[in-house]
């Protein structure tokens, strides 16, 4: 990623990231994570939210998708913005294995801290963001235009750009 002056700051060039960092400078700072959804929506949670929240989703991904759960385990371990993707970047197969380990996750937590948020730790940030997340994903799924749930302001275009899970920072 290449980056340019501008007002003195460094700006990334990044065509996935520049819409971004305009609207986080002010509002959220640097430390912000997000995670395109199907429809353009996105979340945007802190960066330990965000991390906390891809490892309790790839913990649950399955043994027959090893592979994609090792890249998700990966990115979250990824300082921001370099574990954020859209989620339309996967093939299907792991997108609806990602959807399948985020509701495994949930249940998970709820088994753990009970089913009430409210009665989860005030430290959950994870669990908090996981939970929101499927929040996105049903009202995705009945049929509500991203602006009933969304946590930026307009609806993300997709790039194209698929996401390469061979690509691994560390010894996921």
């Amino acid at each position: 990623m290449r980056n340019m002056t501008s007002n003195n700051m460094l700006v990334p060039t990044h065509k996935r990231l520049r819409h971004l960092f305009a609207a986080q400078r002010g509002r959220w700072g640097f430390m912000t994570c997000v995670l395109t959804l199907e429809d353009g929506r996105s979340l945007h949670r802190s960066n330990l939210g965000y991390s906390v929240m891809l490892e309790l989703i790839a913990r649950e991904v399955s043994d027959v998708h090893r592979k994609f759960g090792a890249w998700l385990a990966d990115m979250a371990n990824r300082p921001a913005p370099y574990g954020e993707f859209d989620l339309r970047g996967l093939v299907e197969e792991h997108r609806s294995e990602f959807w399948a380990a985020a509701e495994r996750a949930l249940k998970s937590v709820a088994e753990r801290h009970g089913p009430d948020e409210a009665s989860w730790p005030k430290n959950a940030y994870g669990a908090e963001s996981l939970a929101h997340l499927l929040r996105m994903h049903r009202s995705i799924a009945s049929g509500e235009p991203p602006a009933a749930l969304n946590d930026f302001n307009e609806v993300l275009e997709f790039d194209g750009q698929l996401e390469d899970i061979d690509f691994l920072w560390g010894d996921a």
